[in-house]
């Protein structure tokens, strides 16, 4: 009898089930509703992470990744083409998010801080890289590009104006998107969630 194959790849390709592919639109079309909301109004947040928190969690880190990366695509174009180098954060983030919620850290309130300030954290490194090297400091498409001029001005330097802002917003923004996402799991029942492929919600 042959044995059948498993490892990295084919965690990977197990949870991409049917019921992950249909979860996948849903999930970025929450991300781009808000995402969308943040931007006609220049807000100061992205609004553009609860669905790939609920990806990650019912479905694992690479479906939460793809949610990540098609946001960014929408975003880029319907509202701002922007919005593309920073599909990488949304990948990172979900992926991170994904593989801590494997290892249990969406238990409880207090590992869900924890997981959600990790992410705070990636975000802020990974998006102020791409906001420096890429745009020079700001991008103008959110209300945060406002805070982040004012920083940069103030403590005379762009890389910690750009840091600092990043991280005051991350820390609303991604609180906020846990927040809303752990509040929705709690609400879905059980039943609907074992047909997924995370066990670790419980």
């Amino acid at each position: 009898m042959k044995k059948e194959k498993t490892g990295f790849i084919g965690g990977i390709k197990a949870e991409f089930s049917t019921m992950a592919l249909v979860l996948i639109p849903i999930c970025a079309g929450i991300n781009l509703v808000g995402g969308s909301i943040a931007a006609a109004l220049k807000l100061p947040l992205f609004f553009d992470l609860i669905g790939t928190v609920l990806a990650a969690a019912l479905a694992g880190p690479w479906v939460a990744a793809m949610v990540g990366l098609l946001t960014n695509v929408f975003l880029a174009l319907v509202s701002n083409p922007i919005y593309l180098p920073y599909a990488l954060v949304g990948i990172i983030v979900g992926l991170v998010t994904g593989y801590m919620i494997k290892a249990g850290f969406f238990k409880n309130v207090w590992k869900m801080i924890i997981t959600s300030l990790v992410a705070t954290a990636i975000s802020v490194v990974v998006a102020s890289s791409i906001t420096v090297f890429v745009f020079g400091g700001a991008t103008g498409a959110t209300g945060s590009s406002i805070i982040t001029a004012g920083l940069v001005a103030t403590m005379g330097s762009i890389w910690q104006g750009v840091l600092t802002s990043a991280l005051i917003n991350n820390l609303i923004d991604r609180g906020i998107a846990f927040i809303i996402a752990y509040m929705v799991l709690k609400k879905i029942p059980k039943s609907f969630v074992s047909k997924y492929q995370q066990p670790s919600l419980e």
